[in-house]
């Protein structure tokens, strides 16, 4: 296989990961009705966390159970603002993106003096491997080896979310109540155990999400661009073009994946400044999402007319 073709599909399957797993947790809020605008923060807070519980206690796994118990907290807190207190989703998304980014951004300050980021070059990372089945073909070994287990967990999640949300009384249940809270509630189904439950799994897929970044690479990146840099934001996109189908999720992260890496080649091939190629997965979701809702609007004036 072409080393440029290879390259180009391994840097696709890498950048998809954690764009993937945040955009399922948004699938999953979105099932239940809830639009959760808090991804990017939900992200942060477990790359940061993550990172410094895995270099505190010299463990991968409790690293990243540490951020993902986190994010599950904060996604639990989301559900409640918004079913207790009577606060707008949409608001609480807002703040904890913005509560993100700020608190991370401090944590950092006080803890290493630093402004920016923080680096812990003993810490245990996620390591990429060869799988021995795939590295023994030809071609397909430059594009699906190497990957860290986190990548390949990525696509058993996707096939077992998709069992869950169509094959079982719980994905039916999750259904009913983004369909109409009402009837399910008539229905005898939980509605606020239903919105708990979306906002905890989206936690813990932002979770892991947010870990696959730090703990790749050792490294967390504080400030406005920060570790995740727009992932969040992306991850939205997705959410709409998906249609509550995990398999399209995929597809759909793996393509804004595809425009990560296409940047990254003209960058390094042709010397496009660095602001500009950084765009090109933004402009792909802006487009793709303008071309579904004219889709959408012309479906439903063929419906009525």
């Amino acid at each position: 296989m072409n080393e440029f073709v290879s390259g180009f599909l391994y840097t696709m399957i890498a950048y998809g990961t954690p764009l993937i797993l945040c955009s399922l947790g948004g699938m999953m809020t979105g099932l239940s009705g809830r639009f959760n605008l808090g991804m990017e923060g939900m992200m942060l807070f477990s790359a940061f966390f993550s990172l410094y519980f895995a270099n505190l206690w010299n463990s991968l796994l409790l690293g990243m159970l540490m951020g993902v118990a986190i994010t599950v907290a904060v996604g639990l807190f989301m559900a409640f603002m918004s079913l207790r207190l009577d606060v707008d989703i949409y608001i609480v998304g807002m703040a904890i993106n913005i509560l993100g980014t700020g608190l991370t951004t401090f944590l950092i300050y006080v803890l290493t003096g630093s402004q920016g980021s923080i680096i812990y070059p003993d810490a245990p990372r996620l390591e990429k491997f060869a799988t021995p089945l795939i590295e023994k073909i030809p071609y397909l070994n430059q594009v699906l080896s190497n990957h860290t287990w986190l990548d390949y967990l990525t696509i058993v999640i996707v096939v077992v979310l998709y069992a869950v949300i169509f094959k079982t009384a719980f994905g039916r249940r999750l259904r009913a109540v983004g369909m109409s809270e009402w009837v399910a509630s008539a229905r005898g189904i939980s509605v606020d155990g239903m919105i708990y439950a979306s906002y905890a799994l989206c936690g813990a897929l932002c979770g892991l999400a947010g870990a696959s970044l730090s703990l790749s690479q050792g490294i967390f990146v504080g400030g406005f661009i920060g570790m995740t840099n727009g992932r969040g934001w992306l991850a939205m996109a997705v959410v709409i073009l998906a249609q509550s189908n995990p398999y399209t999720v995929l597809f759909s992260a793996w393509a804004l994946g595809a425009l990560s890496a296409l940047g990254d080649i003209l960058q390094a091939t042709s010397g496009f400044p660095a602001r500009v190629v950084q765009m090109l997965p933004f402009l792909g979701a802006l487009i793709a999402a303008s071309v579904y809702s004219r889709r959408r609007m012309r479906l439903k004036k063929q419906m009525f007319s």
